[in-house]
């Protein structure tokens, strides 16, 4: 009799949660809606809807493997880490605006997607999401780079909106 009434209270107390476990879902949903949404506008060069994707004061930090390659302009290494020569990656930071301008002045912009693999969302107080994923950059049906995104957003006007853009970037070998 115990178990019995056990498994009726568990099983009520599991349906009384469905509507909250509905409503999670649903703004998850929306969260990575937001976030394919903004990959759609950055791979079809839709440069000003990007910048309506992102708060303002957003943050773009890119972990690039360059294997041995030189540094570029703005990519930084840790203290201490391993000679140009032997450094397998690379570090940018930029502001959201510093990011678009340099997007924008690229005279060779190819348009691309970028499918998610592995989405995992999570909300805290319908305010502050995080996205992180696994990611491909295909252009003309074939991959070029891959790695993990992920992604800080926070609600405004009951919008959600980019903050964070960090990524791994590696080349398809």
């Amino acid at each position: 009799m115990k178990t019995i009434v056990l498994t009726l209270v568990a099983s009520l107390l599991t349906v009384s949660s469905w509507p909250h476990l509905l409503a999670q879902a649903a703004e998850q949903k929306t969260v990575q809606d937001a976030v394919e949404g903004f990959l759609l506008h950055l791979g079809d060069g839709e440069f000003d809807k990007v910048a309506a994707d992102l708060a303002p004061k957003s943050l773009v930090i890119v972990a690039r493997e360059r294997d041995g390659q030189p540094p570029r302009a703005g990519e930084t290494t840790a203290p201490g880490a391993a000679p140009t020569s032997e450094r397998k990656w690379a570090n940018t930071f930029q502001t959201g605006e510093e990011w678009l301008a340099a997007l924008r002045r690229n005279d060779h912009f190819v348009k691309f997607r970028e499918p998610l693999t592995n989405v995992r969302v999570t909300i805290d107080s319908n305010a502050l999401a995080y996205l992180r994923a696994d990611f491909q950059v295909v252009r003309d049906g074939k991959a070029v780079s891959h790695g993990v995104d992920q992604f800080t957003l926070v609600k405004e006007n009951d919008r959600w909106k980019l903050a964070g853009v960090a990524y791994t970037s590696m080349a398809v070998k």
